[in-house]
């Protein structure tokens, strides 16, 4: 025993301590998982809606990842952003989760990646002082179950948490639904295709039903058995009526009794009423007909299904007063396809003629021209008191001619939707604001050219502390007018955000506008200050309406109609006077920010996540506005000084270098004379270093003494 205690004492047990320590330090690590993600848009870290939906998982999830390991900069970066990532899915979830990181090496697991339908994409690659490109795999697998997901060309990683955790939510969603399916309800996928079609020269023509065959096969093994197939091959006296059913493809051709004749082309998924229309249809091209869509048929099915059978939240577009056209690709329609992939469902909303639905809670009034009836105010009122959400979307001056050789004139819009918005707090004014911080463009006659009128609205004149600016670095607006909500402000029922305000070097005008950068320059007199261009309003609202609204009558065009009720036995009122529930305003001065002079179709723009962060957030669905603009690429930095930002620059490049290279220098010198001090307090009879020195200067004597001579 006095040996073992000898031992422990003596310094050869220091190192076998120490490994001991090491060990069972990992052990504490293994089992207590701890991390800090110190970037403020906590890019590294997963938020609460990803955690709770892998922690109740009730099947296994395997997510596998097809990535090659030699990416080049900056995907290589990309790669361990995404095993981070996933570690943070794994440390949260039970055990029904698990991911497999596969060698792209290896044949199998390429022909595995094609058999899942990833493809490969083509980077840039600089060796060797030499540019070329190479061919990677970069995709996401998931399965639940049966059921198959994939998220291909992952290029970008702005906004990943969202992808995922959208993924895994549908495809929980997707089983589920399919397992509560009864045993005789089906979906149903069914090709249209007229006999008549194969007797004509149509490429792929003949191939078509063995392709959506062999697709339905695969889509049914992943959806539990739960989908059937059927070719309808109808008369040619029932084509018209199922293309008018279902808004499938017709082809007219003459036959060979030289006579007229209609065919039927096309695939839909139905379940019970509801159906959809895939992509898969007959196109003329330079080489002749042929069929179109044979080769993404899979992914169309599974997405198909996926809008069957999700639940999504319809948004009701306020039509009849000259809004922007939503099917216009030269309008808004990019602003609806946007709306589309957030999971919500577009509806045109014709107050003269219809309620607003009961199971609605957001309704959008998106650029109007025209007043509106009182009794369609007045319904937009009652769906607010009622705690329903309304997004004001309304510019504040309408142009009047103008062609290609002459600018248009811009005149205040003046509309009685101001009626509603002055009586809950916001007052709309009538002119543009223009920022000496806007959109440039490089003109190769007239040199840089200044966009006043589209502000870049920087981080720090975005809200702070409200999910949906929060993780934006910037914003593009366009053409906006001031919004002033400080009657709101002062109004204690009411919680009043600026979304957005433009910088303090901005400007108004009312009058004479010329919206043409080679002739606008900020005035010299101007009164250079910040204004408000998009708020946001919280809680109970008073109605813009008395109490005698609601006992008035509407006649076919919307206007009051009096009558008399002196003799009435009977008053009934269901007018609501101040909001029962919590409901939210948003009004931003332009509706120009929903057209395609800032959106692209598949825009991930800030403009465009700022406008799907609004809807999300007035639906309640805060977690999804942080996952979705948690990035880098969203969160710049505003350059104030371009010498600054060079000094900055290098000194990251070299600076730091040196400051290390400094830094060891001095800590080898004052380890140096601690050493010395320990060894004159605690062993003054060695000689050591004594030594050294003397001979240090012994040597330094003699140069100078020769250098002397």
């Amino acid at each position: 025993m006095k040996k073992i205690i000898d031992w422990i004492k003596s310094p050869k047990s220091d190192f076998v301590l120490f490994v001991i320590l090491l060990v069972l330090a990992n052990i504490v690590g293994h089992n207590a998982f701890l991390r800090f993600d110190l970037t403020e848009p906590k890019s590294y870290s997963i938020s609460k809606s990803s955690k709770q939906i892998v922690k109740t998982l009730e099947e296994p999830l395997s997510i596998k990842v097809f990535f090659d390991d030699s990416l080049p900069s900056p995907y290589n970066s990309y790669y361990q952003y995404i095993k981070d990532l996933l570690e943070e899915y794994k440390g949260s979830a039970g055990r029904n989760f698990s991911i497999s990181y596969l060698d792209m090496k290896k044949e199998d697991n390429q022909r595995l990646a094609s058999d899942f339908g990833l493809r490969q994409i083509q980077i840039q690659e600089v060796k060797n002082n030499e540019v070329g490109f190479k061919q990677v795999y970069m995709g996401l697998v998931f399965t639940y179950g049966d059921a198959v997901e994939k998220l291909d060309a992952v290029t970008s990683i702005d906004g990943l948490e969202y992808k995922i955790t959208s993924t895994i939510s549908q495809m929980v969603s997707k089983v589920d639904t399919l397992s509560g399916l009864g045993k005789g309800n089906k979906i149903k996928i069914t090709l249209f295709l007229s006999s008549s079609l194969k007797n004509l020269r149509i490429s792929g023509i003949d191939q078509v039903e063995a392709f959506v065959n062999e697709a339905y096969k695969n889509v049914n093994k992943q959806s539990m058995d739960r989908v059937e197939f059927e070719v309808v091959n109808p008369l040619s006296s029932e084509v018209n009526e199922l293309a008018e059913r279902y808004g499938v493809q017709t082809v007219t051709f003459t036959n060979s009794s030289k006579q007229q004749e209609k065919a039927i082309f096309g695939l839909t998924i139905s379940l019970e009423d509801e159906f959809r229309v895939l992509p898969l249809s007959i196109e003329r091209s330079f080489f002749g007909n042929g069929v179109a869509g044979l080769e993404s048929l899979e992914d169309n099915m599974n997405s198909g299904i996926q809008n069957l059978l999700s639940k999504t939240t319809q948004i009701g577009f306020v039509v009849g007063h000259y809004e922007h056209k939503l099917e216009d690709e030269n309008d808004s329609a990019n602003f609806i396809s946007i709306i589309e992939n957030a999971g919500y469902e577009p509806v045109q909303l014709d107050l003269m003629s219809e309620e607003i639905p009961a199971g609605m809670s957001t309704i959008i009034l998106d650029g109007p021209q025209q007043d509106y009836m009182e009794e369609e105010l007045y319904k937009i009122d009652q769906f607010l008191m009622k705690g329903g959400n309304v997004l004001f979307f309304v510019d504040p001056m309408f142009a009047q001619g103008g062609n290609q050789y002459q600018m248009p004139s811009y005149y205040p819009l003046n509309l009685n939707v101001d009626t509603l918005l002055n009586a809950y707090g916001v007052k709309r004014e009538q002119n543009f604001v223009f920022d000496k911080q806007c959109h440039t463009q490089a003109n190769q006659n007239y040199g840089k050219l200044n966009y006043h009128w589209v502000p870049v609205v920087q981080k720090k004149n975005l809200a702070k502390h409200n999910p949906i600016t929060n993780n934006l670095g910037y914003v593009y607006m366009l053409s906006n007018g001031v919004i002033d909500a400080s009657e709101a402000k002062e109004n204690k029922d009411l919680k009043t955000t600026v979304l957005v305000r433009s910088s303090s070097e901005s400007w108004v005008e009312d009058h004479d506008i010329m919206l043409n950068p080679i002739m606008l320059v900020p005035p010299k007199d101007a009164e250079f200050k910040s204004y408000d261009l998009a708020v946001m309003l919280e809680g109970k609202f008073n109605s813009a309406f008395d109490s005698e609204v609601a006992k008035t009558i509407f006649d076919e065009e919307g206007n009051p109609v009096e009558v008399d009720t002196s003799n009435d036995d009977l008053s009934a009122s269901g007018h609501i006077m101040k909001s029962r529930v919590p409901g939210k305003v948003f009004v931003v001065g332009s509706s120009q920010i929903t057209t395609v002079q800032l959106l692209d179709k598949n825009s991930t723009s800030p403009i465009a996540m700022f406008l799907v962060n609004v809807l999300d957030y007035v639906n309640g669905r805060e977690e999804l506005c942080t996952m979705r603009t948690k990035g880098l690429a969203l969160n710049t930095l505003e350059i104030k000084s371009q010498a600054l930002a060079q000094v900055l620059k290098y000194f990251c490049i070299y600076g730091l270098v040196v400051l290390v290279v400094v830094a060891g220098f001095v800590a080898l010198r004052l380890r140096a004379k601690h050493r010395i001090a320990i060894r004159k307090r605690y062993n003054p009879d060695d000689t050591r270093e004594i030594v050294r020195d003397s001979e240090r200067k012994n040597k330094k004597a003699k140069k100078s003494a020769k250098d002397g001579e």
